[in-house]
């Protein structure tokens, strides 16, 4: 089965910090990657630039076995022309922590506007499969709602439902739930994992050892911009996690 993500060396850096030191990682169709770490251990910086971004100093990304994203310009690796990362993008969709919504438009109106402007749609259409992205996370009841009338849970759930509107092959969420007050986070957990149970390809950054068992095929561990072990559930939680510094996380965040 050919993979639907494959990163090869990834290296980003801001000054002299290194937040991504060589990264690899591979995912065929409907597998599902957990990531945990430290704050600052370079989880978001990871899927920013798997999502584009953020630019990457080196290395390679392929999608569907291309290589994307970047292209060669007087020596230097860049981003591709803006056309093709926006195509890109449509199909990687990424929910960020703090929902990044509109203000200043409904719920329907915030799934309707990337299938409007990115992908030409008629908003009709777009009207139609917003809507019913929405009610497969439990919102379409809120359509007609503005962002600020929500709970957190109600707002992260609309970013899904936004990032779903794309129809993308690969989903990114990005600590979904650090925003939210403890007993929001069950509802957001509930939507991911419907999404997960359906064959939806994703990699997750979150703190939920509960989930991370639950719903991965693969858990890494990532620190200093590194992946320090990678391995299922199973092998991760019996293990792998008697490593001191994975130890140390785990206590720490239970």
């Amino acid at each position: 089965m050919q993979k639907l993500l494959e990163l090869k060396d990834i290296v980003k850096s801001f000054g002299t910090h290194r937040a991504v030191d060589n990264i690899s990682l591979s995912m065929h169709p409907g597998e599902k990657t957990v990531i945990i770490g430290p704050s600052g251990s370079g989880k978001s910086t990871l899927l920013r630039a798997i999502n584009f971004l953020e630019t990457i100093d080196s290395g390679s990304i392929f999608f569907e076995g291309h290589d994307v994203g970047y292209r060669q310009f007087k020596g230097k690796q860049v981003l591709d022309k803006p056309k093709i990362i926006c195509k890109l993008r449509t199909q990687i969709g990424m929910v960020f922590q703090h929902f990044n919504l509109f203000p200043h438009m409904t719920v329907v109106e915030n799934a309707m506007e990337g299938q409007v402007t990115v992908l030409k749609t008629t908003k009709a259409t777009a009207h139609d499969v917003a809507m019913s992205m929405l009610e497969k996370v439990g919102m379409s009841e809120f359509a007609d709602r503005y962002p600020s009338s929500l709970s957190g849970g109600q707002k992260q759930r609309v970013g899904i439902a936004r990032a779903l509107s794309m129809k993308p092959k690969l989903m990114l969420f990005d600590e979904p739930t650090s925003a939210l007050d403890p007993e929001l986070v069950g509802e957001v957990f509930a939507t991911i994992k419907q999404l997960a149970d359906e064959g939806m390809t994703m990699i997750i950054v979150t703190h939920n050892m509960g989930f991370a068992r639950e719903v991965a095929d693969q858990v890494v561990f990532m620190e200093d911009g590194s992946f320090l072990a990678k391995g299922t559930p199973n092998d991760f939680f019996g293990t792998q996690c008697q490593d001191p510094r994975i130890q140390s996380f785990i206590d720490r965040i239970f």
